[in-house]
């Protein structure tokens, strides 16, 4: 685990009470961005890579919210949480929030059904967040604390045909300052060139789902409209196909064309979405 502690940059009067809260995400980039974010507003922001860490950290007590992903290697969030929830004392008792880029019904039943309190969407929002964040420390530092989901609210879309959403990037440039947006951008773009190269050489239908799903919330996050969105079709044609492998052991040609089509394109949208960082001045 590691811990960010920077000053917060909030007014004396706006601040809240210092908590101290657990971000569970195997992403460095979203873990980087939610710490900044919680340690803006003056609380002490710590982290895990997987539901596993997150477990073993939540036993020793001490934590006053969890934020876990969803999607995460070794344990995911669904499974971390229903652990939580036996532990006994105060630390089975700790609210959880969800953050996930899946934000239909079922997802929010599942999260629900396992025991979490509520969930912010990916991209994450700040303002969001922070009064999500607010509501459940509230919540739990009150003799009677409410359960039940609150809304997600999607990050608002941009103009169509644009390949970077300007006002997820205009937002971030407000949550984080300069250097620190230029080194989140820079391990995004590197981070990306990773994964783009996993998925183009991958085969194994449930690994690629993985890697999409990854891919779509960082690209959502960091404002790669046309790559996120690319990504999230890649998902839902791989969940599609082992859907059909699981109910005849065959995937269908076209299900398999359809995933090989956006395995293609994502590598050049990827390109695109660099270019398109630096064409409007952004060192990656």
């Amino acid at each position: 685990m590691t811990e960010r502690t920077p000053p917060s940059l909030l007014p004396t009067d706006l601040q809240p009470v210092p908590r101290r809260i657990l971000v569970v995400e195997d992403s460095p980039l979203n873990q980087m961005l939610v710490t900044a974010i919680l340690a803006q507003a003056g609380h002490r922001a710590e982290t895990a890579s997987n539901g596993l860490e997150a477990v073993l950290a939540a036993q020793a007590g001490g934590y006053d919210l969890i934020l876990m992903d969803l999607s995460m290697p070794e344990m995911d969030g669904l499974t971390a949480t229903r652990l939580l929830r036996e532990l006994p004392g105060p630390p089975g008792r700790v609210p959880v929030v969800a953050m996930t880029a899946d934000t239909d019904e079922a997802d929010r039943v599942r999260c629900q059904d396992a025991g979490m309190n509520d969930h912010v969407a990916k991209p994450v929002d700040r303002a969001l967040l922070l009064e999500t964040v607010e509501k459940w420390l509230r919540a739990a530092a009150s003799p009677v604390a409410s359960a039940g989901f609150g809304p997600c609210a999607p990050a608002p879309p941009a103009a169509a045909g644009e390949v970077l959403d300007r006002e997820v990037l205009a937002q971030l440039a407000q949550d984080l300052d300069a250097e620190l947006l230029a080194d989140v951008l820079r391990q995004f773009v590197e981070e990306t060139r990773e994964r783009v190269a996993r998925i183009a050489a991958e085969s194994d239908r449930a690994v690629l789902t993985r890697e999409a799903h990854t891919l779509k919330s960082t690209a959502g996050t960091f404002g790669a409209r046309t790559l996120c969105a690319a990504a999230r079709a890649l998902e839902m044609a791989c969940r599609a196909s082992l859907a059909e492998q699981g109910g005849s052991g065959m995937e269908e040609d076209g299900a398999a064309d359809t995933v090989e089509g956006l395995r293609g394109e994502i590598p050049r949208l990827a390109g695109d979405a660099i270019a398109a960082y630096r064409a409007a001045g952004y060192p990656v």
